[in-house]
C-alpha cells in the first residue's frame, strides 16, 4: 500500500468573479520507510528580510504624511 504525504493545498478561480474555489489538498507519494524531510529554515534572515520590508513601509509612510 502506498503512503502519501499532504504537500499544500490549491485552489482554482472563479472565471467570472475572480474569487477561489473549493481548495483541493496536494499529495506526493511516500518512498518506502522514508520520512519527508523538513525544509531548512533560517530565523535569522527571515528576520532581517522582514525587517528590512518594514522599514521600506516605514520610510513610505512618512513620505506620505510629509
Amino acid at each position: 500500500m502506498s503512503a502519501f504525504i499532504q504537500v499544500g493545498v490549491t485552489a482554482m478561480r472563479d472565471p467570472m468573479t475572480g474569487e477561489p474555489l473549493q481548495q483541493v489538498p496536494l499529495y506526493v507519494e511516500a518512498e518506502d520507510g522514508q520520512d519527508m524531510p523538513l525544509p531548512e529554515f533560517d530565523r535569522k534572515q527571515f528576520a532581517k528580510d522582514l525587517l528590512q520590508k518594514f522599514r521600506a513601509h516605514m520610510t513610505e509612510e512618512a513620505k506620505e504624511i510629509r
